[in-house]
């Protein structure tokens, strides 16, 4: 399998944010793609960034013989959500087997009519008092949920809108995953006002804050308090994974579970679960594909925002663990980031 991973001009991209002088590490090994795109506007520095210091995507995969770019790639051109076609109305990018909105963690929405995730509901343990009820997915939105959208010709937010005014097309920019039941394999290579727009689309909002709104960037990115996603994985920050406090290197699709780095169908992990009373029944939180969360430092197109839980190019305990902390430029794609969503209503 080749993994297309468009990027602007061949130059080592270096970005300083709070001090730290972040690279993109091992570039010789790397193959840069030249490419422009009508729809990012600006490049986009390589490597989704641990703000520990480190690349959160580092080194670079070999598959079949093509050594691919990994990490977050900048201003790729766009691909259309061409592939096969499913049953029951999901779809698949780039091939898949195309079985429709089949899966054990997905349903047609009564609403849209569209293929989505099933949501499930937090409710946490008794010492959760005054902290309201919420729903999250169960699994990274798919391929075939998010290409289903696709076809539904959604709107295009107002170049009024501050954060994705400049976003002109919600088409992933790469193929993401090609073999076998690619529409259920998480959806990649979408970038921040991608994920948002689709969440809302399907009457969900991009995960933030418990209370509403965007989780403050500044603030705690370890706050059970403060942010749906890191309530959920952590089980109201009792645990450092989801399903526990020792790390399990073969619970979650980090980098030592396969060999060829890639990301595997959602909720295909049975150990890679959230089980403790209250927060159960979420899926693939640590690892497979790192997710956007509604927390940005600014309104601009550049603006980092964060990036939770880890994938499979992480090769370790802390980069996989609920309270890892990443993030990407808001106009940021990369074939090892996707998204879930969340609610305030714990069934939409």
């Amino acid at each position: 399998m080749k993994l297309s991973m468009p990027r602007r001009g061949s130059e080592t991209n270096y970005t300083v944010h709070s001090g730290l002088l972040i690279g993109a590490a091992f570039a010789s090994l790397l193959v840069n793609w030249a490419c422009s795109s009508d729809k990012k506007a600006t490049d986009t520095p390589a490597g989704s960034f641990d703000a520990s210091g480190g690349s959160s995507a580092g080194g670079a995969a070999d598959v079949g013989g093509t050594i691919a770019q990994i990490g977050t790639t900048s201003s790729g051109g766009s691909v259309s959500a061409a592939g096969a076609t499913g049953v029951g109305g999901a779809r698949s990018l780039g091939g898949g087997s195309g079985t429709g909105c089949t899966g054990s963690f997905e349903a047609i929405q009564d609403t849209t009519g569209l293929c989505v995730a099933n949501i499930v509901t937090i409710t946490g343990d008794a010492g959760d008092a005054g902290i309201p009820d919420y729903g999250i997915d169960a699994t990274e939105v798919t391929q075939g949920q998010y290409d289903d959208w696709l076809l539904s010709n959604p709107e295009k937010p107002p170049s009024t809108d501050k954060s994705c005014g400049w976003n002109t097309s919600f088409a992933e920019q790469a193929t993401g995953y090609t073999g076998v039941d690619a529409e259920h394999h998480p959806v990649v290579n979408v970038d921040w006002c991608d994920a948002r727009a689709y969440c809302s689309a399907v009457g969900k909002r991009l995960c933030g804050a418990i209370e509403g709104g965007s989780v403050e960037f500044s603030a705690s990115y370890a706050d059970a308090s403060s942010s749906q996603w890191y309530r959920v994985c952590s089980s109201a920050g009792t645990l450092t994974f989801p399903y526990g406090n020792s790390y399990e290197a073969s619970n979650c699709n980090g980098a030592t579970v396969i060999d060829a780095r890639q990301n595997m169908q959602v909720g295909s992990l049975r150990q890679c679960v959230a089980s403790a009373s209250g927060y159960a029944g979420v899926y693939d939180l640590s690892g497979n594909v790192s997710e956007w969360e509604d927390s940005c430092e600014s309104s601009g197109q550049l603006a980092f925002c964060r990036l939770r839980g880890g994938s499979f190019y992480s090769g370790d305990g802390d980069s996989l663990a609920c309270n890892s902390d990443m993030y990407d430029n808001r106009n940021g794609v990369s074939v090892n980031v996707g998204f879930r969503c969340c609610s305030f209503n714990p069934s939409p």
